[in-house]
């Protein structure tokens, strides 16, 4: 056997079982997927997150990975979850996110309610910040408008 012929059948035998070695990287992969939720389930804690980015997953229609950053402790973190076109998540929106108190690079944003930051300053000049659902933050606008536009009324017909 010479050198040409050692070689076709090394070509050949890897290209016939080839998949056998992606096997360990996929149980190792799907491993760490179920550890890293297991973490979140055990040791959750929520917080809120902002959107900074997102890539389509495979087509223009289908699911899309978002980017995402929190903090924690004073630390930032960021993390990607997925969700589908439909559901207009947009950079700089609002989301909670679960993420592990152990180990916080642990996480996962739910796409489920979007919220709207709210920043006050209190008459010590302590700064808070709030997270408020955005339809209960559109509904309170609304409320304000029309309590506004009554007191007004009652001016004028007065």
């Amino acid at each position: 056997m010479n050198l040409a012929e050692n070689y076709i059948k090394i070509k050949e035998f890897i290209s016939e079982y080839y998949w056998i070695a992606g096997i360990p990287f996929l149980i190792w992969g799907l491993i760490l997927v179920v550890e890293e939720k297991q973490d979140i389930k055990q040791n959750g804690t929520e917080t809120f997150g902002m959107v900074y980015g997102s890539k389509s997953i495979y087509k223009q229609y289908s699911k899309r990975n978002y980017k995402y950053e929190f903090y924690y402790n004073g630390k930032k973190y960021t993390g990607t979850s997925t969700a589908y076109n439909s559901e207009n998540v947009e950079n700089g929106n609002f989301y909670k996110v679960e993420f592990s108190d152990k180990n916080p690079e642990h996480s996962q944003m739910n796409f489920d309610l979007e919220y709207v930051r709210e920043i006050k300053t209190n008459e010590n000049g302590k700064v808070d910040t709030t997270y408020v659902p955005k339809d209960q933050k559109l509904r309170n606008k609304m409320k304000e408008r029309l309590e506004k536009f009554k007191i007004e009324l009652d001016t004028i017909k007065n």
